[in-house]
């Protein structure tokens, strides 16, 4: 049987960074999908289920059970990184200030990004039905209906995102995706809550959420599909090939929930959006680091020749200056003009 991915999306776009957008998956096995929905309305203890809500509310508790249920129950999680949230073309603008429209237009734009990367990973891994929660409200659908469409406007770029991944062959035909109108689907917490512990590392530089999950998941960069690492002593992913059918040797037992405190020291923390920034830059521009190595070495030797030209300077006396004191010094013998004397043993001239 081929299994089903449950997607949900996340960004942060604070007013003088970068920000960030992702779009998280969790993959699982046809015969498991029921187990593993009833497993998480278990851990949603018969309430809706929001991390954020239930973050600022201080359950996070309930935060931690659903995570364990997607390492425990899902085959995989991914999660298509677009970082930062806009990677367009710079556009020239007078206004220092970005327009509600470009904001909209930089979101929905990394939004198919991730999307179109997200699919074709979950191609890889023969997913089959895609389930993503719908954008649209319900007075959206209603319209639809009444217009005879299928899907609602809002939720339209999706589906020619995944057109378009069909006419190029990059996708199988038995590849589909489902918008769900129910929001309280247990699927979607699963990808609620794997999207927020990545948000949540990025944003507040907070990985021990994630390290719940980091055994059964992949970052990938919603550009060019490389795999990218929170680098942080305890949650970087193992080395070697990672996915659903290659499990690291950590993935088969999961550690007790005490294991990762809430909390962080900030100062013993790298900063994991400057990292996986760093990352996703170099796997979109694979040549700019080699270029830049390059030049430091350049400059580098530059510095060297330099250093060795004025050691060499010092150390080389100057042909003047050794005249000069040769001419002067107290401590050579100096000549006077005489004329040639005769050897002594020399019989002298005849007139």
């Amino acid at each position: 049987m081929f299994p089903s991915a449950f997607v949900d999306e996340s960004f942060w776009q604070p007013q003088s960074r970068p920000g960030a957008y992702l779009m998280s998956a969790v993959i699982i096995d046809q015969d498991d999908v029921a187990p593993a929905l009833a497993a998480a309305s278990a851990a949603a203890r018969g309430q809706p289920y929001h991390s954020s809500e239930l973050y600022h509310r201080g359950h996070v508790g309930i935060i931690e059970d659903m995570l364990d249920v997607a390492a425990n129950h899902a085959g995989w999680s991914a999660v298509s990184l677009q970082i930062p949230l806009d990677t367009r073309p710079t556009e020239p603008s007078s206004d220092a200030t970005r327009s509600i429209h470009r904001v909209l237009g930089e979101r929905e734009y990394a939004r198919q990004a991730s999307l179109e990367q997200l699919l074709r990973y979950l191609n890889s891994q023969r997913v089959r039905d895609v389930y993503l929660e719908s954008r649209a409200s319900h007075r959206e659908w209603q319209q639809a209906r009444t217009e005879n469409r299928r899907v609602p406007t809002t939720d339209r770029n999706d589906i020619r995102t995944y057109r378009r991944l069909l006419e190029q062959h990059a996708i199988s035909h038995r590849v589909r995706i489902v918008h769900i109108k129910d929001h309280t689907h247990p699927g979607l917490w699963l990808a609620d809550a794997v999207a927020w512990s990545v948000g949540r590392a990025i944003r507040t530089n907070e990985p021990q959420w994630f390290n719940r999950i980091t055994d059964t998941a992949t970052i990938i960069e919603a550009t060019t599909g490389k795999e990218l690492h929170i680098n942080e002593s305890g949650a970087a992913p193992p080395t070697g090939e990672r996915d659903p059918h290659n499990l690291s040797q950590r993935a088969q037992i999961m550690s007790s929930p005490t294991a990762y405190p809430t909390t962080t020291t900030p100062d013993h923390t790298p900063n994991i959006y400057t990292t996986l920034l760093q990352q996703a830059e170099q796997a979109r521009n694979p040549a700019a680091p080699l270029a830049q190595q390059l030049l430091n070495n350049m400059q580098i030797l530059a510095v060297k020749v330099q250093q060795l030209q004025e050691t060499v300077d010092r150390l080389t006396p100057h042909p003047r200056a050794t005249t000069q004191h040769a001419e002067h010094s107290p401590h050579l013998p100096t000549q006077t003009p005489s004329s040639p004397q005769q050897p002594i043993d020399s019989e002298p001239e005849l007139p």
